[in-house]
């Protein structure tokens, strides 16, 4: 049996700016094959099953060799699995695209190439820079900064002289050379340069100049790879069109989600939001007890909710079967739940003893010192470590315990030592104790909702 194999562009570093079927393809995977400089927050898009597979390459020192990653998209498609090779930017500029297309094709493998947004065009654009422009560029050309494997220079009289922006990808290796072979054959030493590190990202830099000082100036900022050189007149323009947001710059891990909410807000105020796993949550079977028996019904989150409907549906009932019963809230953020569906909560529970005609519905375990406990689901830890250094982040929030418990259990020893210098964003006084008691040093309560939160973060991490 033949599986398929997709060679997906991941684009320029953004997760959100992956395309709409790259996505689903990474939700369809078996295995998935990434490169260094894709986000990891892209792979939480795949599903709990699948196996992720870091071939990343930095230069000069090949972690896996481009041979062998032939051979192993070849057999995984050949086992029948559903391949994604997730490559950074497309997979057909300037990298082995075309290479391992040209693979697959000779081994007969089903294979098909989903395009992703060039850095050479986006990378521009996040720093303010128009690849064209009707006053200043009709044309643009990208150029690789390697040297030609035959050991060939590139035609740099024809480069020179083109009218264009020039974009050079890969080349920061090469720059002294690069600006040195533009002048002799042409190119004016005051034409405009700029260097765009980490193009679309939390750390993206960029030093602007020109063909005779951009060496010097990139060596006094201290860039290097991975960046862009862009050469022509456009470059005028970064300063009148970068777009300053209040949070550019800021770095902050989100727990993930399908309404994706709290991302979407730090992403349109600048900041860059990469996501930590949630846990697998998995239903318990159960049978419903006689309701009759007790006064009062608990729901200890938002989840346990859905699923004590789903029990109610399958005992064919419905919330009609709550009708007398005072109806109970772990926490304000459960009660602003709960009202959403209709169901307003008469109170939020602040003791841990509960009575006997109290019935609380949650996941595994009880809250509370209680032996009337309905349990409906349990979640199961992800197996995937949490694939970032903590030291790049500013700061990681937690609208529940759960997702703190999550969080956690994706770490290794290494990135728990880290926590002391992150800062925690917490929805509710029972999420700040757990932090506290975890080894985060700073942990800011929020009100518990996502505005509020928000609102917090900018006051906390706002750049004046």
């Amino acid at each position: 049996m033949s599986g398929r194999v997709t060679l997906l562009g991941a684009g320029p570093g953004n997760p959100e700016l992956l395309t709409l079927i790259g996505k689903r393809r990474l939700g369809e995977a078996d295995v998935v094959l990434y490169d260094r400089l894709i986000d990891p927050s892209l792979l939480s898009f795949t599903n709990d099953d699948a196996a992720l597979v870091d071939v990343g390459k930095m230069p000069l020192r090949h972690k896996v060799k481009q041979s062998q990653i032939n051979e192993m998209l070849v057999d995984y498609a050949n086992s029948g699995k559903k391949v994604v090779r997730l490559k950074a930017g497309d997979p057909y500029v300037f990298g082995r695209g075309g290479e391992e297309a040209q693979i697959l094709q000779q081994q007969g493998i089903n294979f098909e190439i989903i395009p992703g947004i060039t850095s050479a065009i986006a990378g521009l654009a996040a720093a303010g820079i128009p690849i064209t422009h009707r006053d200043f560029a009709s044309s643009f050309h990208v150029i690789t900064g390697h040297h030609k494997k035959d050991g060939q220079q590139l035609d740099w009289e024809n480069i020179a002289n083109q009218e264009g922006t020039l974009v050079f990808l890969m080349g920061m290796a090469q720059l002294p050379n690069i600006c040195h072979h533009l002048i002799a054959h042409g190119k004016a030493m005051e034409t405009p340069v700029a260097i765009i590190q980490w193009a679309t990202q939390w750390r993206q830099k960029m030093v602007s100049g020109n063909l005779s000082n951009i060496v010097e100036l990139v060596n006094k900022n201290g860039l290097s790879s991975p960046a862009l050189i862009v050469v022509g007149n456009v470059v005028k323009l970064s300063k009148q069109l970068n777009v300053a947001k209040p949070l550019a710059g800021v770095h902050v891990l989100v727990p993930y989600s399908k309404g994706q909410r709290l991302f979407n807000c730090l992403e349109d105020l600048g900041a860059t939001a990469d996501f930590y796993q949630r846990s697998i949550v998995e239903s318990v079977p159960a049978k419903l007890p006689v309701l009759d028996s007790y006064s009062s019904i608990l729901f200890d989150d938002y989840l346990a909710y859905k699923e004590f409907i789903k029990l109610l549906t399958a005992s064919k009932k419905d919330i009609r079967a709550l009708v007398g019963k005072k109806i109970l809230a772990g926490n304000q953020s459960v009660a602003k739940h709960l009202a959403t569906q209709g169901l307003l909560v008469d109170e939020v529970v602040t003791t841990t003893k509960l009575s006997d005609d109290v019935l609380e519905v949650g996941g595994q375990n009880s809250s509370y010192s209680h032996k009337e406990f309905l349990s409906l689901y349990q979640r199961k830890e992800q197996t995937h470590e949490l694939p970032f250094d903590l030291e790049e982040f500013n700061a990681v929030i937690f609208p529940s315990t759960a997702s703190l418990r999550d969080f956690k259990s994706t770490l290794n020893e290494e990135q728990f030592k880290q926590l002391k210098d992150l800062t925690a964003f917490v929805m509710g006084q029972s999420i700040y104790d757990l932090a506290t008691q975890n080894g985060f040093k700073k942990v800011i309560n929020c009100q518990p909702n996502i505005k509020a939160t928000i609102e917090q973060v900018k006051e906390e991490l706002a750049s004046e």
